[in-house]
């Protein structure tokens, strides 16, 4: 009971905080619109990172005028992941700058104590995604992205940030069955689009967008 009035509570608090900055923030003219577009990228750790990478390179040579603002999250506990960023960022034009949230659930981690560290990792997100305020987010399974992508879902219900796209990209590990977080994207709809790399996930995920191995 003390765990729905802690959730409850949560949600309801997110709910007016994200209400009142989305009131308070509003342009109260036209602005002018500007070029290219904002991207969040939720960098995971190991073969995550390494296929997300693939994933970026896999974008028309015009990557950097597309997306000349780059923001990426990644894990506190991902010690791995920001050199192997820095030195992709160092063949692009552009911006780039690094937010950190904690996990959600480490390895080996209970599932009860994990409630609480899924709400911490999910404020840290809500934060995250305020200051960051982009206009698409790109994600390929690690846990790290769930609060993220909760937190665009969520503002999205109160009307801040309606223009933000959610692109989730399936593991190309996973033949005939979605992670879990490809399943939470898909099922519960947090993401605008799912894409899969095996015609096997296409037929059993029939919402998801086949775009064939990009590795």
């Amino acid at each position: 009971m003390t765990l729905d009035v802690l959730l409850l509570f949560s949600l309801l608090s997110l709910f007016l905080f994200l209400r009142v900055l989305n009131v308070a923030t509003r342009p109260s003219r036209k602005v002018e619109k500007k070029s290219g577009a904002n991207l969040l990228i939720i960098v995971g750790s190991g073969g995550h990172t390494a296929e997300m990478l693939t994933v970026l390179r896999s974008f028309s040579t015009n990557f950097s005028n597309l997306f000349p603002l780059r923001e990426y999250v990644f894990a506190t506990s991902d010690i791995t992941s920001t050199p192997k960023i820095d030195r992709f960022e160092r063949e692009k034009e552009g911006l780039s700058r690094y937010h950190f949230v904690p996990r959600a659930r480490e390895v080996g981690q209970s599932y009860f104590t994990s409630i609480f560290t899924t709400l911490n990792a999910f404020w840290a997100s809500v934060r995250v995604y305020v200051k960051t305020k982009p206009d698409a987010i790109l994600a390929n399974g690690p846990g790290t992205c769930i609060p993220v992508i909760t937190a665009c879902f969520v503002g999205k219900i109160v009307g801040f940030n309606r223009r933000c796209k959610v692109m989730y990209v399936e593991s190309v590990s996973r033949t005939k069955r979605m992670s879990l977080s490809g399943r939470l994207c898909y099922s519960l709809r947090l993401a605008d689009v799912v894409f899969v790399m095996w015609p096997e996930l296409k037929e059993t995920y029939p919402r998801a967008k086949f775009c064939g191995r990009i590795y």
